[in-house]
């Protein structure tokens, strides 16, 4: 019996795509949708539509390795954002994000990232849109020209929209537990841009705090004078690893600032 048979038959699995492969496979399907589109290569993850959208398959491609057998879901849903054409923003559409600086948007580095504001261990705040299938990163002043605010007036009323959604009162810890902090609505990590949140009674009366970002909307916070705490904090960390990580690093929550935490 043939190799192609029993793979047919499930009895033998067909390898994980590369990550080059699975951006083909992005690839294809826009061309599929939009034949007369000009697709450019960058990197090893992303791609670019001349005249068009562009995105990275990074994230998407470690979600298929994880339940590959939604291969077709994924691809689809990465097509969808590529070439989806956004309305223009609206003030009530706009949030707060901490992500790594690699979501920097714009191609010319520094010089065109957006709003974004640094947090440490490489992380960053940044204004983004809130879709209803995705988050929109728009290149520096784009924002400013759709909506007709200053950058000072649109990190207002994205910082204003955090607050209404996540609040500022942090859960009460719990001696020898680790705390967990999650919104279920995937914006915990934003948690880290709210200075009022961190002086809030509940956390600021613990002292210094370490805090590991592991996900999207997941934070774990432990006292940084707890040895014992930390130690159990760094296991964690060390364990994580899915589409949903954010960073490997742990931050020290000091003097009202964070700082990367060794």
């Amino acid at each position: 019996m043939g190799k192609g048979l029993l793979e047919r038959l499930g009895v033998v699995r067909k390898p994980p795509l590369t990550l080059e492969e699975f951006r083909e496979r992005v690839i294809a399907e826009i061309l599929r949708r939009k034949p007369e589109a000009v697709v450019e290569r960058e990197g090893d993850a992303d791609l670019r539509v001349v005249d068009g959208g562009d995105g990275t398959v990074a994230r998407a491609y470690q979600y298929y390795r994880e339940h590959p057998r939604e291969l077709s879901l994924v691809i689809g849903q990465i097509t969808d954002s590529i070439l989806f054409e956004p309305e223009p923003a609206k003030p009530e559409d706009l949030i707060v994000l901490v992500r790594p600086d690699s979501f920097r948007t714009g191609r010319d580095g520094l010089g065109d990232c957006g709003p974004a504001l640094p947090i440490a261990a490489g992380l960053i705040a940044i204004v983004a849109v809130d879709m209803p299938s995705n988050y929109r990163f728009a290149p520096n002043g784009e924002l400013t020209k759709e909506l007709g605010m200053d950058e000072d007036a649109i990190w207002e009323r994205a910082f204003a929209n955090l607050i209404e959604r996540v609040g500022l009162t942090p859960p009460k810890p719990k001696p020898g537990y680790l705390i967990g902090l999650k919104t279920d609505i995937g914006l915990a990590s934003s948690l880290l841009a709210l200075n009022e949140y961190w002086e809030h009674p509940n956390l600021a009366d613990l002292g210094d705090l370490v805090v590991a970002p592991v996900e999207r909307d997941e934070l774990i916070v432990v006292p940084a004078n707890d040895p014992m705490m930390v130690k159990a904090l760094r296991n964690l960390v060390a364990q994580r690893d899915n589409s949903q990580f954010l960073c490997d690093r742990l931050l020290l929550r000091r003097n009202g600032g964070w700082e990367e935490f060794d």
